[in-house]
């Protein structure tokens, strides 16, 4: 199967399993204000997907900070990614804790891998999340799948990664060429264990870095704290308090209008300048495949990659999960 017949196979999946779903306007919660490619790329494709529904999203543009004007029959959608448990335990928390403050609306976990290293802590996880009687989770790979079912009682889905709906002709303008050598996008976090023999050491001639937001702040992200922080300092001062909370907004503004765009941005071009990707992050990879280039998987810490690879990828011209 080619690269872009795949692409279409997991577009159609995802609406398969969640059109029926988003039966209603919306909030989109739990966004990734931060600097990796990946859950951007995860943000972009869920937006592309809730605007083919057809329903309103009621937080367009900014972080929904005014959690109490949420009616109780508003959709809740969650952002994914590989942050369900207990390794990204503060993008868990603040998941749990919107969960908790609205027990009572139909809730949406968008596809998640999951690990835990506690076994308590799961089983913790999996009480609280128990007495919410419509919340839906989706796991994005077998085991995910798997380890929820086993130890969730809330609705599971199996679901592709939602970097899949993005509209690939809107990423490979950005990355347009050819492409020379291989780019080795080696991940730099707890995710990976240099020591854990699921790789082997790059190649000469190899280019090897991480997301290029992740090794220096680019200047939007600079900017956009610049503001955030003083419309938080603003409420503490006397004359203009009243506008803190327009100037947080405006922050909020700017990082999904330009920021976002521009970080989907950078990652296509960095990707773009090479023929071969040999990626330890699920996201290099998935990039890879939307812009139609051969790429080679290493398996991370919590073996995400290899199960994804299994569940979706595995028979696509191009792709290897090596290691």
């Amino acid at each position: 199967m080619t690269r872009d017949e795949k692409i279409r196979q997991l577009r159609q999946q995802i609406s398969r399993q969640l059109d029926g779903l988003i039966d209603r306007d919306y909030v989109l919660m739990g966004l990734p204000y931060y600097l990796n490619v990946g859950d951007i790329l995860i943000w972009e494709g869920t937006r592309q997907f809730l605007a083919a529904t057809g329903r309103k999203c009621l937080n367009a543009g900014y972080r929904y900070r005014d959690e109490w004007r949420i009616q109780d029959d508003t959709l809740i959608v969650l952002q994914g990614g590989g942050n369900f448990g207990d390794l990204w335990r503060e993008v868990q928390e603040e998941r749990l804790g919107i969960i908790r403050r609205h027990p009572g609306n139909p809730t949406l976990v968008m596809p998640v891998s999951c690990w835990y290293d506690d076994p308590a802590l799961m089983r913790r996880d999996a009480a609280a999340l128990a007495a919410h009687p419509h919340l839906t989770i989706c796991a994005r790979d077998s085991a995910s799948h798997e380890r929820l079912v086993r130890n969730f009682k809330n609705r599971i889905l199996l679901v592709p990664d939602m970097a899949f709906f993005i509209d690939p002709r809107t990423l490979r303008k950005p990355a347009a060429g050819a492409g020379r050598g291989v780019l080795y996008v080696k991940r730099t976090d707890k995710e990976w264990a240099p020591d854990n023999g699921k790789a082997p050491p790059a190649a000469d001639g190899m280019t090897v870095a991480d997301w290029p937001s992740l090794m220096q702040a680019p200047w939007h992200w600079t900017l956009y704290n610049d503001m955030l922080d003083w419309g938080r300092q603003a409420r503490q001062r006397r004359g203009v308090w009243r506008i803190s909370d327009v100037v947080i907004k405006l922050s909020d503004w700017f990082y999904h209008q330009v920021g976002r765009r521009l970080l989907i941005r950078q990652g296509a071009a960095f990707l773009g300048g090479c023929r071969t990707v040999y990626a330890t992050r699920l996201h290099a990879a998935i990039l890879a495949i939307l812009l139609d280039k051969d790429v080679q998987i290493a398996d991370n810490l919590d073996g995400k990659i290899s199960s994804f690879y299994k569940t979706w990828l595995e028979g696509v011209d191009g792709v290897e999960l090596v290691g």
